[in-house]
């Protein structure tokens, strides 16, 4: 009795069971099912050498995941073992991922020891072998949990070390040097003990669980099973081809400006937000205040002046009175000659007192504007009901946001026109008008200014950022793409791409022979030209589909699948006649009558040798270079 096990591809058990009857029809089941077209075919002619072929197939989930490839690498190696146990000749063959599952039940078994010495041949069908690598870090290669175990079994040696260190620079060696180095030296190899015995368990542990690379099974992998593969490949299969394809297309999906945008118009409210903070926020309020009573103001010194300072003020203010009704006279005295020059007298004089008033300020107090500026600001932010806020700072500590609005109000307004407006002029209707008009005027314009000179700071800032980020990001972007259509979701391997053969075998694989290659084209093609007449005559049904996900549905029952040369192979008789004389030619099987006289038969063992990879001649051998 011999055996064929049959290994599907990714998601290919998803549209039909293993459940059938006889009244099944055979081009209903797919290729690996019993009953199925090849399985008939092969059963038709290819015989044991003591009975019939038994067609066994091999199910698992079909999911695209390395891991769910392995778990099934490991349950089909214990089927390859009964066989062995009843030395019961066999071969395995699996079309797309369903060749991945046997390599990895391949490499479990080198890693075990166990030769399979009655596996004939393990055939993979348009195998897309994904390469992996492992992190080179144990640390990266552990699972989150145990990451965070690593890092808490390095926190005691941590400590230690730290303060050891301050120890040291406080003096606080008392020993000799060799005993105190000898004291450190034990304490800190028992305190680093936890680090090394889990530091220990997970290398084990790593160890078990990544044996695929341990040079030992690569070696005996390749010595036991490389020459009994064989590979039979389509040169235009698009799985095989798209997935080699992925280490190498790569284009930019970001743009090295993508984040310009986005942050200049995020700094347009970058002056608004910062006046909500500062208003809000009690320290900054409190230090802005603190900052101008001791540098801008200088509040200590305006006390002793302001007594003197304000009973001039007050004289001032009368004479102004008295001007303005003198005016007053001057304007109602009409025709009243005497009247009219009294009044011109009157006003005279007033305004020489004013001048000379004045004057003698100035002169007593030529930091008249500055202390006059200081007494406002104390009285607005630093009393209140005529009495020193606590601490001499601002009222309300900061908290109360009304005041550390108008605080800053009163930044761009009154002291915007202080620095620019001399106070003498402030005094007249005119000075009242350019002391509001000034912020008005002014304020706009600096901000202008500032928000500005910061939108363009921050859109240099936002290039270089982008510049940087871009790449980063089309790195991960990309490294996503292929751990996702390479099925990587080992946490301590890195996908590196697709080959065309396993990553322990170093022969490329001969591709189908081009007559054979050209009636899976032509099959393939052929389906593809009836999907194309279905969609053609299902436009108007397709546009008129509710939503978008009912179109895809629409359009996705017009597919079989065959439409792709990835998953035509066993549709096409001639290949399934192949496989069958490939499967005739191994120890324990034999072609049967049918075959032999099958008028093809001469013409498939040729295309047979074209893909079976030969020994080396000796001229082959003389042109190697010698081994170093």
């Amino acid at each position: 009795m011999a055996t064929i096990i049959t290994v599907h591809g990714t998601f290919a058990h998803y549209t039909t069971g293993l459940e059938h009857d006889a009244a099944t029809a055979a081009d209903s089941l797919q290729w690996w099912q019993p009953g199925s077209t090849f399985a008939k075919h092969a059963q038709q002619l290819v015989s044991s050498d003591s009975s019939d072929v038994t067609f066994t197939p091999f199910v698992w989930s079909g999911d695209n995941s390395e891991l769910t490839r392995r778990a099934a690498g490991t349950r089909l190696l214990k089927q390859m073992k009964e066989l062995e146990d009843r030395q019961e000749p066999y071969c395995v063959i699996g079309h797309s991922h369903g060749g991945s599952v046997i390599a990895s039940a391949l490499m479990e078994s080198a890693a075990q020891r166990v030769p399979l010495e009655h596996l004939k041949k393990w055939i993979t069908v348009g195998t897309p072998f994904v390469e992996l690598r492992k992190e080179r870090l144990l640390f990266l290669r552990l699972p989150i949990l145990l990451k965070a175990i690593f890092i808490a079994s390095l926190m005691l040696l941590l400590m230690f070390s730290i303060s050891s260190v301050a120890e040291v620079f406080d003096g606080g060696w008392e020993d000799t040097l060799e005993s105190q180095l000898q004291r450190y030296g034990i304490s800190m190899g028992l305190m680093a003990l936890p680090f090394v015995v889990f530091v220990g368990i997970t290398k084990y542990l790593d160890r078990r669980q990544l044996f695929f690379y341990r040079p030992g099974v690569i070696k005996r992998a390749r010595e036991k099973f490389s020459e009994r593969w064989l590979p039979l490949l389509h040169p235009d299969d698009e799985a095989v081809h798209g997935l080699s394809s992925l280490r190498t297309v790569k284009f930019n999906i970001f743009h090295n400006t993508f984040a310009v945008p986005f942050f200049s118009l995020a700094s347009v409210f970058i002056l608004p937000i910062a006046y909500f903070y500062l208003i809000a926020s009690p320290t900054h309020m409190v230090g802005i205040t603190n900052f101008l009573r001791d540098n801008v103001y200088a509040t200590e010194n305006f006390e002793r002046t302001e007594a003197a300072m304000m009973d001039s003020r007050r004289k001032i203010r009368d004479l102004r009175r008295q001007i303005r009704q003198a005016q007053d006279k001057l304007d109602n005295a009409d025709t009243d000659l005497r009247a009219v020059l009294n009044a011109r007298t009157e006003i005279k004089q007033l305004r020489e007192q004013l001048r000379g008033i004045r004057q003698e300020l100035h002169q007593d107090y030529p930091n008249l504007v500055q202390v006059q500026r200081t007494r406002r600001f104390h009285r607005r932010f630093l009393e209140r009901d005529g009495k020193p806020c606590e601490g001499g700072t601002l009222c309300g500590g900061g908290h109360d946001i009304l005041l550390n609005s108008r605080l800053m109000y009163h930044l761009v307004t009154d002291e915007a026109s202080s620095w620019l407006v001399d106070e003498e002029v402030r005094e007249g209707a005119f000075g009242n008008l350019i002391r509001f008009a000034m912020p008005i005027v002014l304020v706009p314009v600096v901000f202008g200014i500032v928000a500005v000179l910061m939108v363009l700071l921050v859109q240099l800032l936002a290039g270089l950022f982008s510049s940087f980020a871009s790449r980063r990001l089309d790195d991960l972007t990309w490294f996503e793409v292929q751990r996702s259509a390479l099925g990587n979701d080992a946490e301590a391997e890195i996908a590196v791409g697709a080959n065309a053969h396993p990553s322990w075998i170093d022969r490329m694989p001969r591709t189908l022979p081009p007559e054979l290659a050209r009636k899976i084209t032509e099959r393939s093609n052929r389906e593809m030209m009836t999907s194309l007449g279905k969609f053609r005559n299902a436009i108007s049904e397709l546009a008129f589909a509710e939503g978008n996900e009912g179109q895809i549905a629409k359009a996705l029952d017009f597919l079989t699948w065959r439409e792709l040369i990835h998953t035509s192979y066993f549709d096409v008789p001639e290949f399934r006649k192949f496989v069958s004389v490939t499967v005739s030619q191994l120890d324990g099987f034999q072609p049967n009558e049918v075959l032999r006289n099958d008028p093809e038969y001469a013409a498939t063992l040729r295309w047979l040798k074209e893909v079976t990879p030969q020994p080396p001649t000796t001229e082959d051998l003389q042109t190697q270079p010698a081994a170093a």
